[in-house]
């Protein structure tokens, strides 16, 4: 899967990891490189404010950027084959890029709380991505497929559904749920899902005022 993701924890060693050195560092980030790989740190640390504001959520400490070169070293490095991996308890992205919008979304809303992968990816590309996909927009991109089974089979299946489906489709339905609600219910939804993510549907419900299916029904009919 070459894309964005996050993960809760980590088993990773202490920064700087082995090969990489320290090339920038900001208010709220350590970089670091190898193979003189560029970083443009002041552009991280801007975007970092940015959503932080959004969100409400402040990411703790001084957060580790590490540049790769490509997807095959990021695999070697974490053993996810990505253009991009954040750890965000342990306040680490694993990047290809110089500068990184998804992951860095992924980074704080990996601390307000864990709503299982559909929606961290969605919110994250309705963000970081712009509501995109490989250059087009998520709703064309959703549309064959959203009414081919309801949204809570798409949260459950996302990890074993093809790769730009599944963003796409999580995007779509978390970029929707921002137009019809507003950022800050979107991220009360995150915080009330907890650290462990336990009985999302139900906090979706309390949320939002309706079941994740009724949700996804109106999504699918706006597409």
């Amino acid at each position: 899967m070459l894309a964005g993701g996050l993960l809760a924890a980590m088993n990773l060693q202490a920064a700087p990891l082995p090969g990489f050195v320290l090339s920038a560092q900001t208010e709220h980030f350590s970089f670091y490189s190898r193979d003189h790989q560029k970083v443009d740190a002041q552009k991280t640390e801007r975007y970092l404010a940015q959503i932080e504001q959004l969100l409400g959520q402040q990411v703790p400490g001084r957060a580790e950027y590490y540049r790769y070169a490509t997807a095959q070293e990021l695999a070697a490095g974490t053993g996810t084959y990505a253009a991009g991996l954040t750890f965000a308890r342990s306040g680490q992205i694993h990047s290809t890029q110089e500068f990184h919008a998804h992951e860095i979304v992924h980074l704080v809303a990996g601390q307000m709380g864990n709503p299982g992968v559909f929606f961290q990816e969605g919110l994250a590309v309705a963000i970081g991505n712009e509501a995109k996909w490989q250059g087009k927009g998520v709703d064309q991109l959703a549309r064959g497929a959203a009414r081919s089974m309801p949204v809570s089979k798409f949260v459950a299946r996302f990890d074993s559904l093809d790769s730009d489906t599944a963003y796409a489709v999580a995007g779509s339905f978390v970029n929707r749920l921002i137009k019809t609600h507003g950022i800050a219910k979107v991220a009360q939804f995150f915080r009330a899902c907890g650290p462990s993510g336990t009985d999302v549907p139900a906090a979706f419900a309390r949320t939002f005022g309706q079941s994740l299916d009724e949700a996804g029904a109106a999504w699918a009919a706006s597409l």
